[in-house]
């Protein structure tokens, strides 16, 4: 398999896996604006930490929506995510499924014509909820219909890569945001993570295999060291492992993913404070920057065979 082939396919990977990480971010936001009442200060700014969006904008709410949904210049937003993965997987087609350049194609031209075009709240709900269901369903089609072999691998590295770093971000910016703002933490802390679960599709989940009450604590814990939910850092970790297993030449990555693995595990969550859990999330995504540099040292810069 040629480094360029693996690349594209990797990079494919990732960037649906953060168009939808995107969608689910910004429409459980939305919802939470809703729950909060407007004393309470919840504004688009706090999600300015995952985006890295422009922060001299003036029209806060319309620019910085349009600029993590729409703008195609900005590397961190919706649009440029489906963009991108369209654009690796079309220069795929001999390694994927027609059926995935199919959907991904449809659901990149949706987008197109939905994200520059949504005044209203319930006009945005909708059309990221559409954006999530066609970006599972591409998903769906490579996982379904793929021989697991290399390119699989390489896919299905790069999303779990990707879906690590987004939780990550996830949970970072809830525990900064309650850590600066203590009078929501009081009053309104379970309506805070209540809505980060959903984010990540783990409310149910999480009430059936941890407990029915929401508690930080115990949603961050879940998030961070449950080993069956698949966007929780312990299983994405584990997943990123039994990728690299798979494919030559791995020695340097499973080390590292290895390293990190052990590192969430000597994290016990209930020693931390709000503080704490920012510090280890952000060192969480440095170590899977440089795991993404030993990935594109070991397949991306010199011809695979």
């Amino acid at each position: 398999m040629l480094s360029r082939s693996a690349e594209r396919v990797y990079w494919a990977g990732r960037y649906l896996e953060r168009a939808e990480n995107t969608a689910r971010i910004v429409q459980q936001y939305s919802q939470l604006l809703l729950d909060l009442p407007a004393e309470v200060g919840v504004s688009w700014d706090e999600l300015v930490p995952i985006f890295g969006v422009d922060t001299s904008i003036e029209d806060q709410d319309a620019d910085l929506t349009h600029n993590i949904l729409a703008n195609k210049d900005n590397p961190a937003s919706l649009y440029f995510a489906l963009l991108m993965a369209r654009e690796n997987i079309r220069n795929s087609r001999d390694l994927l499924p027609t059926e995935s350049w199919e959907s991904v194609n449809e659901l990149y031209q949706f987008a197109r014509d939905s994200l520059t075009s949504m005044p209203v709240n319930e006009d945005r709900f909708e059309v990221l909820s559409q954006c999530i269901a066609h970006c599972q369903q591409v998903s769906g089609c490579l996982g379904n219909t793929m021989s697991h072999r290399s390119p699989y691998q390489f896919l299905m590295l790069g999303q779990n890569i990707e879906r690590a770093d987004m939780t990550t971000r996830i949970i970072d910016i809830a525990a900064s945001y309650l850590r600066k703002h203590e009078r929501v933490t009081q009053r309104y802390g379970s309506t805070v993570w209540t809505n980060l679960l959903k984010t990540v599709g783990g409310f149910q989940m999480y009430r059936q295999y941890v407990q029915p009450q929401v508690s930080g604590e115990r949603v961050i814990d879940f998030l961070v060291h449950d080993p069956a939910f698949p966007r929780a850092l312990r299983y994405c970790i584990d997943e990123a492992i039994d990728c690299a297993i798979a494919l030559p030449r791995s020695s340097a990555a499973i080390s590292q993913l290895s390293k990190l693995r052990d590192t969430l595990e000597e994290n016990k969550i209930d020693l931390l404070e709000e503080k704490a859990i920012s510090q280890m999330m952000d060192s969480v995504q440095k170590d899977l920057g440089r795991i993404h540099n030993t990935v594109a040292k070991t397949w991306f810069l010199a011809e695979a065979d």
